[in-house]
């Protein structure tokens, strides 16, 4: 995976983790009832949808678990249609989707790091030969 693709898997990891913290003790209808929560939400997952867009096709097919076509159709659906955003999707996303992809995201990001890791020792104990 290239370093770019690293930073936006953190990135992406760092947007959930904020939009998870907004709605932290919300309930749907705290959730509704609270314009800037929800302009704040739908921001940030739009965000995570525009930075889906510069994952290779290479790292979305090594990772096909990971919705990545959802994550930027709810871009597309958020900017386009701002307006007429389905907050009962919005909420479930946030709710059901999120905490998942997270921990889908943190795995990734723990096996680059380990890997890299592995590489680097082993190009070490080349050099010391």
């Amino acid at each position: 995976m290239k370093s770019k693709e690293r930073i936006i898997l953190q990135k992406l990891n760092s947007y959930i983790l904020d939009v998870l913290q907004y709605v932290q003790g919300y309930t749907f209808e705290q959730f509704m009832a609270d314009k800037k929560t929800v302009s704040a939400c739908a921001f940030t997952v739009s965000q995570m949808g525009e930075l889906a867009k510069y994952i290779s096709d290479e790292t979305q097919e090594r990772y096909p678990d990971i919705p990545w076509r959802s994550i930027r159709g709810m871009r597309n659906r958020i900017v386009h249609d701002y307006e007429n955003i389905d907050l009962a999707v919005l909420w479930g996303t946030i709710t059901a989707s999120l905490p998942e992809l997270q921990k889908q995201i943190e795995h990734i990001l723990l096996h680059q790091t380990q890997d890299s890791e592995l590489l680097s020792r082993d190009e070490d104990e080349d050099h010391e030969r």
